[in-house]
């Protein structure tokens, strides 16, 4: 009963940080201009945005997908539905490293290293 009760807190408190992760790198993703990224045309600079927004958009379907097993763990419900649940958490997770790998692929291609937006304040 107890462990139901702590692991279903557990599970809403990471769902709520990932969720916090979203918004916090959508705002900063909102308040980037081209003029930061002076190597890039503006069709590239887009795509770039684009491949953000995919990997924050995955990120916020992970956050969630912790609320429903919450609620399974709250509930005590079978241990399948908390199997299954945990399984699509798990896919989540591995469906977002290969936007990021192309991401990274993205900077490297155009020659922009990590290090140089990281003296310009730039966070991705």
């Amino acid at each position: 009963m107890y462990s139901d009760l702590a692991s279903g807190i557990l599970y809403i408190i990471i769902g709520l940080i990932i969720v916090y992760l979203f918004i916090d790198r959508r705002k900063r993703l909102s308040a980037l201009t081209p003029e930061q990224f002076p190597g890039l045309d503006h069709e590239t600079y887009k795509e770039l945005i684009q491949l953000l927004k995919t990997i924050y958009e995955r990120m916020l379907y992970l956050g969630v997908s912790f609320f429903p097993l919450a609620l399974t763990s709250f509930r005590g419900s079978q241990t399948e539905a908390k199997l299954a649940f945990l399984f699509l958490i798990l896919l989540l997770f591995v469906s977002n490293i290969f936007p990021r790998n192309k991401v990274m692929k993205f900077l490297y291609a155009n020659k922009i290293l990590l290090d140089d937006l990281k003296k310009k304040g730039i966070k991705l």
